[in-house]
């Protein structure tokens, strides 16, 4: 038995980890980014050693530590984003941060626009990987398309950029089914070394064709994704991406993909990848369904069904799932699963070390509900 798990604040960024070995088990913990501290306890017996370890588990999730599939494949959370955390720009950057630009949606003293003009002129900036695009003025209306612009005129002052996120936004900000969206497809060909590319938002997004050679990690946070997004995806050219990280929402917020548009992912389109996550989704039980004898599976190391409306149905269709069986873990947080369900799936899959936190429940039976809709 094994569990990785995870904590974090504004001020705090710690992993603890547990792994059981007979009679013993061997805690770790320190700061994300280090080694750690390692302490081994023995016990009498392998059942004690088990059963302790589950209290340790319990006790630190009620401290607020999460589930981490692996400390490796954490690309982005409100945090962190491409193994950096995330700090706002003010005059100046620490080039080991992932550089947050944004104006507040209302009343914004300084635009997007005006802020990346003014870190574009620092002595430093090409030492700049990592940015992160906040909310921009009137982001419930005005698309991110002139930021965009503007980043493709200052391209030579950002050109050590590696990894860009478009879109960072909480609700107090702007509603995430709100947030309109651009357009990418002439985008790309400005920012070549790209290898971590994400948007939160799915109104009016057109990422078109993406041709981006380095490209590794892929992350589209949507409460209801566009079939034309997936399409665009699956005709992209992507030979080395590895991390795939899709929110495909529900029809009740514009979410229009099938099982068969998500087939070409399934059966191989990408295969140097690690980490599929096929999220937030309202159809999760025929996904489910739709990863029986699934190619993908056999080289993915992480499979994230989270955020979604996941029933008996799909646990079913999990637990006859063989090829499962391979994987380091399985990610099934917030779900609509009976207790009996839940027990199967945690006996057979105990080495995947799989998540089935966050247990929801339907009050007429009918009415199911992905994590994040609006």
């Amino acid at each position: 038995m094994k569990a990785d798990l995870i904590y974090q604040d504004d001020s705090s960024r710690k992993f603890w980890s547990i792994e059981v070995n007979g009679n013993e088990h061997t805690v770790t913990y320190g700061r994300i980014g280090t080694d750690g501290t390692s302490k081994t306890k023995q016990f009498s017996d392998p059942d004690t050693a088990a059963k302790e370890a589950l209290k340790l588990i319990a006790a630190k999730k009620r401290k607020g530590y999460q589930e981490a599939a692996t400390k490796a494949s954490i690309i982005r959370d409100a945090y962190n984003f491409a193994g950096k955390p995330i700090k706002e720009f003010g005059s100046s950057f620490n080039p080991d941060t992932a550089v947050k630009v944004f104006a507040l949606a209302y009343d914004a003293e300084e635009s997007v626009i005006e802020k990346l003009r003014k870190l574009s002129k620092l002595k430093n900036v090409k030492d700049l990987d990592t940015m992160v695009i906040g909310s921009w003025e009137d982001a419930y209306e005005k698309t991110p398309d002139e930021i965009l612009e503007r980043l493709i005129e200052l391209k030579d002052s950002f050109s050590g950029l590696k990894h860009l996120f478009v879109g960072d936004m909480d609700s107090e900000d702007c509603e995430m089914s709100w947030i309109n969206q651009g357009e990418y497809k002439d985008f790309y060909q400005h920012f070549p070394n790209l290898e971590s590319f994400g948007v939160r938002g799915g109104e009016g997004l057109d990422l078109g064709t993406i041709n981006l050679p380095n490209l590794k990690n892929l992350i589209v946070e949507s409460g209801g994704l566009n079939a034309s997004v997936i399409r665009d995806i699956c005709d992209s050219d992507l030979p080395n991406l590895e991390y795939l990280d899709l929110w495909l929402g529900t029809d009740d917020y514009g979410c229009t993909v099938e099982i068969k548009d998500l087939t070409p992912i399934l059966f191989g389109k990408f295969p140097k990848l690690k980490y599929l996550g096929l999220k937030n989704y309202h159809q999760q039980d025929e996904l489910a369904k739709g990863l029986k004898s699934a190619p993908v599976l056999k080289y993915i190391d992480v499979l994230d069904l989270s955020m979604s409306v996941l029933k008996d149905e799909g646990a079913e269709a999990l637990y006859h799932n063989d090829n499962l069986l391979r994987l380091e873990h399985i990610n099934c947080r917030h779900h609509f699963i009976s207790d009996e369900w839940i027990a199967k799936l945690k006996t057979k899959f105990a080495a995947q070390n799989i998540n089935l936190d966050d247990k929801e429940d339907s009050e007429d039976g009918e009415w199911f509900f992905v994590e994040i809709g609006e």
